[in-house]
């Protein structure tokens, strides 16, 4: 069965350097999708500052801080089936997490846009068991990637 990915991938910084690329991108998210009986998916991708995020994450979360990642699953029923929801990164915070962890950041970009996408599907940190599980399948896909594990140096 092929996958159809459609990516909705949008900048509203305005600095663009160190993006990464909508190719690789859409590879990660080939990576993510492809072991699910999915066979078409649409996905919304927006790269904004650290202001844009902060508001979002007060208004749809209650937390008054900006975050690197927020995601929004989109219910299946709601406009098109294939929509499967919207991804919100914060390229500022991104960066610097990256520099201080002393992470390669294409690879850092890959961890979370996996990470987020996983909360897509439903995956979560709430306790310990469900966090092991999470992070398994992060490293996992990561490592399908050529990408090390991000939780140790």
């Amino acid at each position: 069965m092929e996958l159809n990915i459609i990516l909705n991938y949008y900048n509203f910084c305005k600095n663009n350097h160190s993006l990464p690329l909508k190719g690789d991108i859409l590879y990660w998210l080939y990576k993510i999708f492809s072991k699910k009986n999915i066979k078409k998916i649409e996905l919304n991708i927006s790269i904004v500052e650290k202001h844009s995020i902060l508001k979002l994450n007060k208004k749809y979360l209650k937390i008054a801080k900006p975050t690197n990642v927020l995601s929004f699953l989109l219910e299946r029923n709601f406009l098109k089936k294939t929509l499967l929801g919207d991804l919100i990164l914060c390229k500022e915070i991104i960066e610097h997490e990256a520099f201080i962890q002393k992470k390669l950041l294409k690879s850092h970009w890959a961890h979370l846009i996996i990470h987020s996408c996983l909360h897509l599907l439903k995956y979560n940190h709430k306790n310990i068991k469900e966090t092991c599980i999470m992070q398994l399948k992060e490293i996992k896909i990561l490592n399908l990637l050529g990408y090390k594990n991000p939780y140790f140096k």
